[in-house]
């Protein structure tokens, strides 16, 4: 594959802030460029082995953490906890990915501005400013050094300039990205002839794709894209489709079916259950309690595994979802999480719908 990490920049890049010094720039790009990678390409080869058993129906996917990380200390301890609490609901093993180290470019509106995350410009100062990638770099390697065995990292790679500078390529030829161990590409950003879809198509990392509003077509050439090899592992389909997921994704799944592929399908009941109420998002426990349930069951109708959840929650008792268990406070940086109760009744409900699956 004729493939570098700078070709990305031939092609429409889309959620990129315009920064007003290149050269600045360019010096911090040069400067990460030579920093040690954060993660190991022989970690990212074991989690594309892991997500390949749950593509088979012999594992299960957990992945979740914060909606948009922050330079906070982040509690690590609190969040591992999480996850082996909601591990220990799955009636498979579960590959246990984070939304961590690198989760700091998220865009959204401030007062009527519009702030992209940590990385890119701060709440009081919106100028895109590149030191901050340096920043960013910073407090994820040292947020993925404290991480615990089979804990892995992983975030949006959304701002293009961070994830080139810290691509590296192996002694066997390989690409691979050091910024975290999967990568997925957003709804927003994930066009066929895009900036991000080319970016993400040559690294040997395994690669997510959130799926909203598409078209089986789009999908094909999307999987065409991104896993012409169709190696196991490689590709993770992550669902948000909401109310509409009864009609949209049966066809999505004969789709792939009928090339033969295997992904692997993972249900974010969030993103596609959002709405607006005031300044803040609204996400209803119920309406992610249910999206779980109905992809679970349209999974086992459509002959695929159901490999698993993406989740935006946090170890904290907060009350940013509605409608039930809540506890107190908020305290996001931007769209609303599930605090630990209300995580375990989705991934409860989940777990529930799978052995619904097995006794069929």
């Amino acid at each position: 594959m004729n493939w570098h990490p700078a070709l990305w920049r031939s092609r429409p890049a889309a959620q990129q802030p315009a920064y007003a010094d290149a050269g600045a720039l360019a010096a911090v790009e040069a400067a990460l460029a030579q920093a040690p990678p954060i993660v190991s390409l022989d970690d990212v080869d074991a989690l594309r082995r892991e997500l390949a058993e749950a593509a088979a129906g012999r594992a299960l996917l957990l992945q979740g953490g914060d909606c948009a990380e922050t330079f906070a200390e982040p509690d690590i301890a609190g969040l591992a906890g999480l996850f082996d609490q909601l591990a220990g609901m799955l009636p498979l093993p579960a590959v246990r990915l984070a939304r961590i180290a690198g989760q700091f470019a998220k865009p959204r509106t401030v007062e009527g501005r519009v702030w992209r995350g940590e990385i890119v410009n701060g709440r009081d100062a919106l100028e895109p400013d590149p030191e901050r990638m340096r920043q960013a770099y910073a407090h994820a390697a040292t947020t993925a050094g404290r991480l615990p065995k089979r804990l892995y990292a992983s975030h949006e790679a959304l701002l293009l300039p961070y994830e080139q500078a810290l691509v590296r390529q192996w002694d066997d030829g390989r690409w691979w990205s050091g910024s975290g161990h999967m990568l997925w590409i957003g709804d927003r950003t994930r066009q066929l002839d895009g900036a991000h879809v080319a970016f993400a198509a040559g690294l040997a990392n395994p690669v997510g794709v959130k799926l909203g509003a598409i078209g089986a077509d789009e999908l094909r050439r999307l999987a065409d894209l991104i896993d012409p090899e169709r190696m196991p592992g490689r590709l993770t389909l992550i669902v948000r489709i909401g109310p509409k997921i009864d009609a949209a994704l049966p066809p999505l799944i004969r789709a792939l079916r009928q090339e033969g592929r295997q992904p692997l399908w993972v249900s974010d009941p969030l993103h596609g259950n959002t709405s607006r109420g005031g300044p803040r998002k609204v996400r209803r426990l119920a309406d992610a309690v249910w999206e779980a349930e109905a992809f679970a069951a349209i999974a086992r109708s459509e002959g695929v595994p159901a490999g698993g959840l993406h989740l935006e929650m946090t170890p904290e008792d907060v009350a940013e979802v509605s409608g039930g268990l809540e506890g107190e406070g908020w305290t996001s940086a931007c769209d609303p999480r599930l605090n630990p109760r209300q995580a375990e009744a989705v991934v409860a409900a989940f777990a529930a719908a799978l052995g619904r699956r097995d006794a069929a």
